[in-house]
């Protein structure tokens, strides 16, 4: 998968976000932003479908309250850890 040099920094921003979120009380909030904006990037890249439906899937969970506040920095970093996975090939 090739990505478009806009998309890539984008998604590079959104990576280090998830990498090493901050430590908020927020955070939930805060991120819900974040991974709209990669899905909205990441959608047209048909390699990237199953790190879509994680982001996806996490984002409803935050938009529900269901994630536990002690689960959600690691739950965010597993993400960063999947758009690792795409930028880096």
């Amino acid at each position: 998968m090739k990505m478009k040099n806009e998309d890539l920094k984008k998604i590079t921003e959104i990576k280090q976000y998830l990498l090493d979120p901050p430590v908020s009380f927020k955070l939930g909030d805060y991120a819900i932003a974040y991974l709209q904006n990669a899905i909205d990037i990441l959608t047209a890249y048909p390699d990237a479908a199953s790190t879509v439906e994680n982001l996806q899937q996490t984002l409803q969970q935050l938009q529900l309250k269901n994630i536990a506040t002690e689960n959600l920095r690691s739950t965010l970093q597993d993400l960063g850890k999947q758009l690792s996975a795409l930028t880096n090939r």
